[in-house]
């Protein structure tokens, strides 16, 4: 499925429904692909502000993108979709120049051999040429690969473009939005643990497969589209994003868009800048279910000043983003 844009900086929707042919000259000069359905990839591409198409796999992108009459000047692929290597070695060809961006941890490579395989790849097409630079979100992983003789780039996420959202009805109490896949380094059984220990009615998108959590207890969502799960993180008194390994992450920023406070570990660097900060919203032991509860305890009696302060560190977090992309896309 090959689509138009998704989103632009201003929140204005596009049509992406529909496939394209030949593709649009990109306004900006540079011209974002990824899939689809990887929601937190999509929504860091789209807060990039240049223009983004989406495709489940690249080479239905490839002849539309080679005949061009007006190419980009620069055409960056997030997250790898399938498809991803032979695309870039076409557009490079015909003298495109492209970028890619991973989103994953190394954390992650040798469990999920699929994350592994595409950073590999990334890397191998850099290191012959065919693409010009390859970035990660993640902080402190471009001195490891320098150090192995690759040319990666730090490149962080810029601050998602949040909507005017009406909040979704939940029940009366204290709500607390896990709504991430239960995979290992989700962590997302923890979570809803640290939840009950407090008293408060966990909601999550798919209930992990574990027996002894009473399921009627559990508000499950299933599967949402970005408004959706926008609703929902807007009707919570809290987020939860206290995983096992995280980049730079969206759904954290979109929680305290929407005046949500949202507890993190600390693989995550998002307000590292800014100890008080950093200390208030996030927690050190994520496998220890008191120390969750309780840093999460916390974080809501405080709600109020510190969503007020994670909102202006995100303006300026989103500022250095938008500089470093500009570098990374030659127009800095």
């Amino acid at each position: 499925m090959i689509g138009r844009y998704w989103r632009n900086r201003s929140g204005r929707r596009k049509p992406s429904a529909e496939p394209m042919s030949p593709i649009e000259p990109s306004p900006t000069g540079v011209l974002q692909v990824c899939h689809p359905d990887w929601r937190g990839v999509r929504a860091a591409a789209e807060a990039f502000g240049d223009p983004v198409l989406v495709a489940s796999n690249l080479t239905a992108l490839t002849d539309p993108m080679v005949t061009m009459a007006n190419p980009p000047a620069m055409v960056v692929v997030q997250g790898w979709p399938p498809g991803a290597a032979s695309f870039v070695r076409a557009i490079h060809a015909r003298g495109i120049p492209a970028a890619a961006v991973f989103h994953s941890s190394p954390a992650q490579h040798g469990i999920d051999g699929g994350e592994a395989a595409a950073v590999a790849d990334m890397l191998e097409l850099a290191r012959s040429g065919s693409l010009a630079r390859v970035g990660t979100v993640k902080a402190g992983v471009e001195g490891a690969f320098r150090s192995l003789g690759f040319d990666v780039w730090h490149v962080p996420n810029r601050v998602p473009v949040v909507p005017d959202t009406v909040p979704a009805p939940v029940p009366d109490g204290t709500n607390a939005g896990i709504f991430l896949a239960p995979i290992w380094r989700k962590n997302v059984t923890t979570q809803v643990l640290a939840v009950m220990r407090n008293g408060w009615r966990p909601h999550v998108m798919e209930l992990p497969d574990v027996r002894y959590l009473p399921a009627d207890a559990v508000t499950s969502w299933g599967e949402m589209g970005r408004d959706g799960l926008l609703a929902a993180q807007a009707a919570m008194d809290i987020a939860f994003n206290v995983t096992l390994s995280e980049c730079h992450p969206m759904m954290p920023m979109e929680a305290y868009r929407l005046g949500v406070p949202c507890l993190m570990s600390r693989t995550s660097d998002l307000f590292a800048s800014n100890a008080d900060l950093y200390e208030a919203t996030t927690v050190a032991e994520v496998d220890n279910i008191d120390a969750v509860a309780l840093a999460a305890d916390r974080l809501l009696a405080a709600r109020e000043q510190i969503v007020i302060a994670a909102n202006a560190e995100l303006d300026r977090i989103d500022e250095t983003g938008r500089t470093r992309w500009m570098e990374f896309t030659n127009r800095g």
